[in-house]
């Protein structure tokens, strides 16, 4: 039996070239926030699968990710991260019973506290010589400047960022193709490349967002807000901020602004339209320009899987905060094994760290991370007691297998001793 193949390039055919159109969709929609945020996705370019991008209806909030989000002082709880806190610091990141803790502030806040440090030492100094009556433009500017008000957004997308490079580089790759086709003088290609360049500017323009801006005190005092984040593998996040930090990021609304607000509707269904026009004039372009579409599709589906897949501090700037990994040393290890204590990373002993570093236990109830009973509820008690008396070296795992044998002893139960500790 003989394997037979086409004799020469005519005889392939490549009518299927259209389907490679609207290959990707899930790539393309892990891109569609990054992407739409900046005013550079209106180039008229070709992408993978720009059906993607089609929403009945206008963005109203960015999707969360699932994540247990509580407050320590407060006892507020929600089942679901918000978008942009998960891109400041993304939980995927967390490995199984890891625990951090990260403190984040307010940049304006850093420069206040070092203007406090320098008027601190002037007063030190003693008591300054007196100074005249006159007010000066100076001394206006320094009020004003204590007492400003700012407004920005607290999530931004960067100038130079992997979508805006790709965004001019496919735009540059589709003038290339349409110059292609106009000198070969292949009509349905040129009118294909045309209306799928258009149909992705619809649909960009459609899609089209920023976060609003918000206005934030330079003066104000506010109270503690730190806020515990447990993940579904056992991760926990401490974040250590003011109230106003854990409300913007945490316990506010991921609200957008469409950009696009009246012609939203047309965009979407004018460019889905010519987006059905143009993959029936690709099946209907010369062999040599199907090959080339081909070809490039299947170069800018890679390219955007690799843009997919790149952390998201290339893609997201946050100006209006300062962000400080204090993790305490004993906590990095959490996730892996002990050899000094001879058991491997529980999900006790990371709730441990995290009640020794918020020094309370109330959000251990409201967040639902412990079941009810007595047993926890001594346990609890005991983690408590360690953590204001900072006793670092505390074994949780033990301290709770001993309460679990003494309960089964009261009950008559016998108890195994010398099993091995989970």
């Amino acid at each position: 039996m003989v394997l037979e193949f086409p004799n020469s390039h005519n005889d392939w055919k490549l009518d299927a070239v259209g389907l490679l159109a609207v290959i990707g969709e899930t790539t393309t929609e892990t891109c569609v926030e990054p992407m739409t945020a900046s005013y550079l996705c209106l180039l008229s370019r070709l992408i993978p699968a720009p059906q993607a991008l089609i929403r009945p209806n206008r963005r109203l909030a960015l999707s969360g990710v699932n994540a247990t989000v509580t407050s320590i002082n407060h006892g507020i709880v929600r089942t679901q991260l918000s978008y942009t806190a998960n891109q400041l610091c993304p939980i995927a990141n967390l490995s199984p019973f890891s625990v951090r803790v990260l403190s984040i502030t307010y940049r304006n806040d850093a420069s206040r506290n070092k203007s406090s440090v320098v008027r601190a030492k002037d007063i030190e100094r003693g008591p300054p010589l007196p100074l005249s009556r006159r007010t000066t433009f100076k001394d206006v500017k320094a009020v004003i400047i204590r007492n400003y008000v700012y407004a920005q957004p607290v999530m931004v997308a960067k100038n130079i960022s992997p979508h805006n490079i790709l965004s001019v580089a496919s735009c540059l790759l589709t003038i290339g193709l349409l110059v292609w086709a106009i000198i070969i003088g292949d009509g349905p290609a040129t009118l294909a490349i045309i209306l799928l360049a258009i149909t992705t500017t619809l649909f960009c323009a459609a899609s089209l967002w920023r976060l609003p801006q918000t206005t934030v005190s330079s003066s104000a005092t506010v109270p503690d807000g730190d806020v515990i984040i447990q993940t579904r593998e056992g991760a926990f996040l401490i974040i250590k901020c003011n109230e106003d930090v854990s409300r913007r990021l945490y316990f506010g609304t991921d609200d957008v602004f469409q950009l696009v607000t009246t012609g939203f509707s047309s965009c979407i269904g004018f460019g889905t339209v010519i987006f059905m026009v143009a993959v029936i004039l690709m099946g209907n372009s010369t062999w040599t320009m199907q090959a080339a579409l081909a070809a490039t599709y299947l170069l800018l589906n890679a390219v955007y899987w690799f843009v997919a897949v790149m952390p998201s501090s290339t893609h997201w700037e946050f100006p209006a905060f300062q962000i400080d990994d204090i993790t305490p040393p004993d906590f990095k290890n959490a996730h892996l094994y002990d050899e000094t204590r001879n058991y491997a990373p529980s999900f006790i002993n990371s709730l441990w760290l995290a009640i020794l570093e918020s020094k309370k236990v109330g959000w251990v109830r409201k967040s639902g991370a412990l079941p009810e009973g007595d047993e926890w509820d001594r346990w609890l008690e005991l983690a408590k007691r360690n953590a204001l008396d900072n006793n670092r070296q505390w074994d949780a795992v033990k301290a709770r297998e001993d309460i679990t044998n003494a309960s089964r002893l009261d009950a008559g139960e016998t108890v195994d001793f010398t099993r091995s500790r989970l």
